[in-house]
């Protein structure tokens, strides 16, 4: 045994060292002992994430709440010597479940003692090994409380958009699984699956056999992907299985963090900064991308937001069902099928005579928040519509009359039972 201050015999090769991992940090820089412990064991790690479920077009997603099955909540409060207060709060499962330490999950349904104390968003600190208890903490508070009654109690793991599986990803479950009501699609644990289609952040699909899979005879025919089906929504049984993804480190992941020769004066690896700072940049950019790609106008989904809108050139109004060219539709006053106008706020858009827009520069703004419709309706019957304060020169207007034809214009306000007035115009035409 090394002695102090001894010092070490060259060729004893570090035998004298109580402490593999000081020697290690002495000899090649601090840390250099965990980035070796990264690799020890390199073709047995494992990432694993819990089945959430099936969405509508058949993707295993992380993307909604999970509700997972609890039998009881043991709540316990304590203060300590300084005054300090806290409050534990135990959950215990029916079936295990992956669910780990600082996972976000929320309890909801509490009524009564402690409803406002039990309820709410939690980051786990605590989790058994068997998977099935799980803790959280609440600071600031003292308060003690056993639910065994769960009736009406609502735990969820919530959703995830932070790790999910990419292509050619070697995927396998902890156990089999199999479609609720059929027998035919049956995911075995000792079976790699490869994954097929990823969105990178929330959902994937699985193929029996990879990328660059070449049949070998007839029998087989598939060459790549061999994509697993499954009906969109479909429940899986049991569903606390877990995904288990094969992460080894070779010899080519290594090289790949080996700094690159530097070729010219303008060549500057990872910006002048470290992996660990590219790598957090990378994640800050795709963040940012997915939180502007949802405010962004796209024409394959709605879009909805409570920003200010500026328009620059002009705004067109279309009718691409040609709903108002039939006759019966403007007439009908039903509220859910009659003809609409466009209101901007509570002021008819582009044609009255207080219209909302005003000219900033070389382009058009309005303060409206929001896009309403509203409708223009007379009822059928005898003086259904009277307009005083005019001529008797008036004459009754074909029903051939096109806008065209009409030359004047006069702004009026119609006023509804309830007081309510819109502006609108009528179309006059000078004798």
């Amino acid at each position: 045994m090394a002695i102090q201050n001894q010092g070490f015999r060259r060729d004893l090769n570090l035998k004298e060292t109580e402490d593999d991992r000081t020697a290690f940090d002495n000899l090649a820089g601090s840390g250099t002992s965990k980035d070796i412990s990264y690799i020890q064991n390199n073709l047995r790690n494992v990432s694993s994430i819990p089945f959430y479920a099936v969405d509508s077009d058949g993707f295993f997603s992380t993307a909604s709440d999970k509700v997972i099955g609890i039998s009881s909540i043991t709540v316990t409060g304590d203060t300590d010597i300084n005054g300090n207060k806290t409050t534990s709060i135990q959950v215990s499962l029916i079936d295990s479940h992956l669910i780990k330490f600082g996972d976000l999950v929320k309890i909801s349904g509490i009524t009564g003692a402690g409803a406002n104390i039990v309820n709410g968003e939690f980051s786990v600190v605590g989790t058994s090994n068997d998977l099935k208890t799980f803790s959280f903490s609440k600071d600031g508070i003292d308060f003690t409380e056993t639910y065994t009654s769960v009736s009406g109690i609502t735990f969820s793991l919530s959703a995830s958009d932070v790790f999910v599986f990419t292509k050619e990803d070697v995927i396998n479950v902890n156990q089999e699984v199999k479609l609720v009501g059929s027998g035919t699609t049956i995911l075995s644990p000792n079976t790699d699956y490869y994954v097929s289609d990823s969105n990178g952040l929330t959902k994937f699909k699985l193929s029996r056999t990879p990328s660059t899979f070449i049949a070998v005879d007839s029998i087989n025919p598939n060459v790549g992907f061999n994509t697993i089906t499954i009906a969109g929504g479909a429940s899986l049984t049991p569903d606390n299985f877990q995904f288990n993804r094969k992460d080894p480190v070779h010899q080519q992941q290594i090289i790949n963090y080996i700094k690159p020769d530097i070729q010219d004066d303008d060549f500057s690896y990872l910006d002048g900064g470290s992996i660990n700072g590219a790598m957090d940049d990378t994640q800050t950019n795709i963040e940012s991308a997915e939180y502007f790609m949802s405010k962004k106008y796209r024409g394959d989904a709605d879009t909805t937001t409570t920003d200010s809108i500026a328009f620059e050139g002009s705004v067109v109004i279309n009718d691409p069902d040609n709903y108002n060219n039939v006759a019966s539709n403007i007439n009908d006053n039903d509220p859910v099928r009659r003809s609409p106008g466009v209101y901007i706020g509570d002021t008819r858009a582009f044609s009255s005579d207080n219209n909302p827009w005003n000219k900033v520069g070389t382009a058009l703004t309005t303060s409206a928040e929001e896009v309403s419709i509203g409708e223009l309706a007379f009822l059928d019957g005898t003086n259904s519509m009277v307009i005083t304060g005019i001529g008797t020169d008036i004459r009754p207007v074909s029903p051939s009359e096109v806008a065209s034809s009409f030359t004047h214009k006069i702004p009026v306000r119609v006023q509804d039972a309830s007081g309510n007035q819109e502006s609108y115009f009528l179309l006059l035409t000078q004798n």
